[in-house]
């Protein structure tokens, strides 16, 4: 597949720069990756024709940022493609269709287990938020053991709010594993 992944923006002695983590490219070594400018000045529209997927990553939140994912987030879900969203990637997709976010304590540089169909899975949390409510079609795959929405799907949108490019064994519910073919 070839997917599509956004960037932070890295500021440096008053310049910016954008940021890829360097974990996902074992995460997702058996694709053909790309990383997306956060620049306006592309096509959209284009650039989701050729791609199979489209990750917006974790990481800070700048404006320039939000609005290239979003921009190419819409144009995927035109053509019907994956996105899927992980921690930063993951309330921003929560944020623009409906949902609620909240202020979440304990969950930065930690570990806590998720629970998905029953089953008890260990992941790591870089963030100080929580999803409180979904969109009305999105479906709950895993909770936090505050009963906080942990990964969600919607047809061809998903969310995680965890790192699974950080973990020694990645684990990602098999809803979102079949959008991304890992």
């Amino acid at each position: 597949m070839k997917i599509a992944l956004s960037q932070r923006v890295f500021y440096h002695k008053g310049r910016a720069y954008d940021a890829i983590e360097h974990a996902w490219y074992s995460y997702l070594k058996n694709h053909t990756l790309t990383y997306i400018p956060n620049t306006l000045e592309q096509n959209f529209q284009q650039l989701a024709q050729e791609l199979d997927a489209f990750i917006i990553t974790g990481g800070d939140d700048s404006a320039i940022r939000r609005t290239t994912e979003l921009k190419l987030a819409r144009a995927m879900i035109i053509e019907q493609k994956p996105v899927v969203g992980i921690c930063h990637g993951c309330f921003l997709l929560v944020d623009i269709l409906g949902g609620k976010i909240v202020q979440a304590e304990n969950h930065m540089d930690t570990e806590h287990d998720v629970v998905y169909f029953g089953q008890r899975y260990q992941v790591n949390s870089y963030h100080s938020l929580a999803i409180d409510k979904l969109h009305n079609s999105a479906k709950i795959l895993a909770t936090n053991y505050e009963g906080h929405t942990e990964a969600w799907i919607d047809g061809n949108l998903a969310g995680i709010v965890w790192h699974p490019e950080r973990m020694l064994e990645p684990w990602i519910p098999s809803e979102i594993q079949n959008l991304l073919k890992v």
